[in-house]
C-alpha cells in the first residue's frame, strides 16, 4: 500500500484541521482522546455496532462488513471514482475484517463488492501475499512462544495464550507482530473462544492488552470486552487491562 506520506504525529495546525475517524469504535482507539477537544469538527465513519458516536457527525453501519464497506457506499453518493489505488486500499479493509470471507459479517453483498473492487483494479494476490504471507522471522518466533504457552479450559471450549514483553525483546519483534496469533488459538478443534494477553513492549500503554475471538454465533465477545472498558464486534474484540495474566484468565 502507498504509505509515503503517512504521519503518526498530530500535525502542529491539527486546531484548524477536521479529523475524520476510520474504523474507531471510541474515541481511545484514535490513539489521544484529547485531540478531540481540541479539533474543530470530528467525523467518525464505522461499522462497529458499539460505536460511542464519538464524533461531531457519525456514519454507523453495523450492518456492513467493514469500513471500506461503508466508504465504497459513500464513495459511490460522493460520485468518487473507484482507482485501482482506492479499490485495493477498500479490499484489503473487507479481508483482514471478514477474515478473508470466513466470519459470520461476510454476506452476499460482500462478495459482490469485493468481485467490483477486482474488476476496478484491486489485485488480490498483492493483497494476499502482502497480508498473509510477508511473515517476518520474528513474527514467527513470536508465535511459537505463544503456542507454547497455549492452554485449553472448560473442557477445550476456551483457548488461552499470552504473551510477556520480555518475549517482544529477545525475538525482536514490534507489538503489530502480535496480529494474527489468535488466529491459530481459535482454530483449535472445539474451540468456541480464543484468548491471547500481550505486554506491549512499549512503555507508556497499558500493562497489558487482551484480545478475545469467537468461533460460535452464540457468544458476543464484545460483550466481555465492555465489561473492561473495551469493545469490538461480536466475534472479534479487545480490551486493556491493569490485572495480571492470572487475573485476566480467571475473569
Amino acid at each position: 500500500m502507498p504509505l509515503a506520506e503517512l504521519r503518526r504525529r498530530w500535525p502542529d495546525d491539527v486546531s484548524e484541521r477536521v479529523l475524520v475517524a476510520f474504523d474507531c469504535a471510541n474515541e481511545s482507539r484514535i490513539g489521544d482522546d484529547e485531540v478531540l477537544g481540541r479539533v474543530p469538527l470530528t467525523l467518525d465513519i464505522d461499522h462497529h455496532h458499539d460505536n460511542t458516536r464519538f464524533g461531531d457527525v457519525n456514519l454507523i453501519v453495523p450492518d456492513a462488513s467493514s469500513t471500506g464497506e461503508v466508504l465504497r457506499d459513500l464513495f459511490r453518493e460522493l460520485g468518487v471514482e473507484l482507482t485501482p489505488d482506492i479499490s485495493e486500499a477498500l479490499y484489503t479493509a473487507i479481508v483482514t475484517d471478514t477474515g478473508r470471507f470466513q466470519y459470520t459479517n461476510t454476506t452476499p453483498k460482500t462478495f459482490l463488492l469485493a468481485a467490483e473492487l477486482l474488476r476496478a483494479g484491486a489485485d488480490r494476490q498483492r493483497v494476499f501475499q502482502g497480508v498473509y504471507e510477508s511473515v517476518q522471522f520474528a513474527k514467527l518466533k513470536l508465535l511459537a512462544r505463544a503456542l507454547d504457552r497455549a492452554q485449553v479450559y472448560e473442557g477445550g471450549r476456551i483457548v488461552i495464550s499470552y504473551l510477556l514483553r520480555t518475549d517482544f525483546a529477545e525475538v525482536g519483534a514490534a507489538e503489530p507482530y502480535s496480529e494474527g496469533i489468535i488466529d491459530y488459538l481459535r482454530a483449535v478443534e472445539g474451540a468456541e473462544m480464543a484468548v491471547l494477553i500481550r505486554e506491549p513492549p512499549r512503555e507508556g500503554g497499558p500493562t497489558r492488552r487482551v484480545s478475545l475471538r469467537a468461533s460460535v454465533d452464540e457468544l458476543d465477545v464484545s460483550a466481555i470486552a465492555r465489561k473492561s472498558g473495551g469493545g469490538g464486534h461480536r466475534q472479534a474484540a479487545g480490551f486493556s487491562s491493569e490485572a495480571s495474566i492470572e487475573e485476566i484468565t480467571e475473569f
